[in-house]
């Protein structure tokens, strides 16, 4: 995009080719002008009995020859410039007739008068052809909103016809410029519109409402420090180019956050306006701080007591006379407690915005998760096999280590979970093309195909998981972490022979 509008600047525009027309047409009149006043000169002056007609058809082609560059220089003042050339043509012809020497005027002010003609006649054709251009371009361009009915434009004047187009074009531009003003000022956020020094040029309602003026005409670095923007209290007035987009809150206690976009001409890089909006995010912010106590509530507050229960029950099992049955089954019950907690609170952190990226080598994950999986899978007897590509060795990734290791043991606990014993788990990690991808496959007892779309939603349980404890967070975990690291996740399972869970992650390059 920016190459090609460096090659649209580069390349001529229409008014630069206009004005080369314009050159070639004064160039054209010169060379039939000059040649023509200076035969018409010599003819009047060889006809009379003084001088010599050479040094007199030279006079009147220097003096045409002046008028016509100050036609070509000023193209305002055509008519006063050839005005002053036949009034200096008069005026020369009586000086020279005072000092007994005959030069007739005729030609030049002939020259004179049909250059000022010629000059007008060819500049208004070429401005009525580019008049043309340009409405033919505005008529080609997209419509935003259907347009008004058109006029029929009269076949015999050309020039009424122009006018009655070029007034169309304006109706049109009017009706877009109120649609693109009522559009911003219906904006949801604040929006406001600068010249490239920060001057408002307009304002939307909403930006009234948060800045409490009427905003028109005022600096708009003025107005955010006055809202409180931190990069302006301390008294620096930065370009607005460079002005750093926080997040802040300001005076009033509101969450805010300031985006910028430059408004490019069509034919340039240097931008003629600057698009700013406020995004008004304190109730977000206020619901993650809410989101935030709850969650220290679940993994904190919560888990104590029972914590505690669990302590009690482990000293009166072994009381004499207590009822080991029911303690079981009390145990049993406070830990799937502490389970369905312990997957919320995973689950929220893995669905918030609160990830730590870092490079980080993939390999050194899947090593961590196996030794954790590794007394899990011995109690069952499953043999867990891992393979690692060469290529992949050394592979770093973007991620979150934390969530992304809870990821990957989560989706291996569940592969021992639902496997039998005496069966192998294999995991393979490879790159290809720019991906890390990592294969978990196992021999359990396989996902219905009709239940392979539900797979993962929360609180979901299968068919082939009856009878094996579970809440139905894991897989949910699992997905919006990988989302979260800009990866894809994929399953193909058969019921009774295993199931295959391939994950994608985009590679970090050097």
């Amino acid at each position: 995009m920016t190459i090609q509008r460096r090659r649209e600047s580069r390349e001529p525009t229409q008014v630069q080719r206009l004005f080369r027309q314009l050159v070639r047409e004064w160039l054209w009149i010169s060379l039939i002008l000059l040649p023509l006043t200076a035969l018409l000169s010599y003819s009047a002056q060889s006809s009379e009995l003084k001088g010599s007609g050479a040094l007199e058809a030279l006079l009147s082609v220097s003096l045409v020859a002046c008028v016509l560059g100050l036609l070509l220089l000023r193209p305002r003042l055509a008519l006063w410039l050839t005005l002053g050339g036949m009034s200096c043509a008069l005026l020369i012809s009586a000086c020279l007739a005072e000092l007994r020497w005959w030069w007739s005027p005729a030609a030049s002010l002939m020259g004179m008068l049909l250059g000022y003609l010629i000059w007008n006649w060819r500049r208004l054709s070429v401005v009525l052809s580019y008049f043309g251009w340009e409405l033919a371009r505005l008529d080609n361009e997209p419509k935003v909103f259907p347009e008004r009915r058109r006029v029929q434009f009269p076949t015999g004047d050309h020039l009424q016809g122009q006018i009655m187009a070029l007034e169309q074009a304006m109706s049109r531009t009017r009706d877009t410029r109120r649609f693109i003003a009522d559009g911003l000022e219906y904006l949801p956020v604040a929006t406001l519109i600068s010249d490239p020094r920060g001057r408002i040029l307009l304002g939307n309602r909403n930006a009234r409402d948060l800045f409490g003026a009427d905003l028109v005409g005022d600096d708009i670095l003025e107005q955010l420090a006055r809202l409180g923007y931190p990069e302006l209290l301390n008294g620096a007035r930065p370009l607005l180019s460079t002005l750093a987009l926080l997040e802040f809150r300001d005076i009033k206690g509101r969450s805010l956050r300031l985006e910028r976009a430059a408004l490019l001409p069509v034919d340039g890089e240097t931008p003629i306006g600057w698009l700013l909006s406020l995004t008004d995010l304190s109730v977000e912010r206020d619901a993650e701080e809410q989101r935030g106590v709850l969650l220290r509530f679940l993994s904190h507050d919560l888990r104590a007591p029972h914590s505690a229960i669990l302590a009690l029950l482990d000293v009166h099992r072994h009381q004499v006379g207590g009822d080991t049955q029911l303690f079981d089954q009390i145990e049993r019950q406070v830990r799937r407690a502490l389970d369905l907690t312990d997957g919320f609170v995973l689950l929220a952190r893995a669905e918030s915005e609160a990830y730590e990226f870092q490079p980080t080598l993939f390999a050194m994950l899947v090593l961590d998760v196996f030794d954790q999986s590794l007394s899990i899978a011995q109690l069952k007897q499953i043999e867990l096999v891992h393979h690692l590509e060469d290529d992949v060795q050394e592979s770093l990734i973007m991620a979150d280590q934390g969530l992304l290791t809870r990821a990957l043991f989560n989706l291996l606990e569940n592969a021992i979970k639902y496997s039998d014993a005496g069966t192998r788990i294999s995991l393979q990690v490879s790159s290809r093309e720019g991906w890390l991808t990592c294969e978990l496959t196992d021999q359990g007892k396989g996902i219905a195909a009709n239940e392979l779309p539900e797979l993962f939603s929360q609180y979901r349980r299968f068919t082939s998981a009856q009878g094996i404890d579970g809440i139905g967070l894991g897989l949910s975990m699992v997905k919006a972490v990988v989302d979260h690291h800009d990866g894809r996740i994929e399953c193909l399972s058969e019921v009774g022979k295993g199931t295959c869970f391939s994950l994608h992650f985009p590679l970090l390059h050097e």
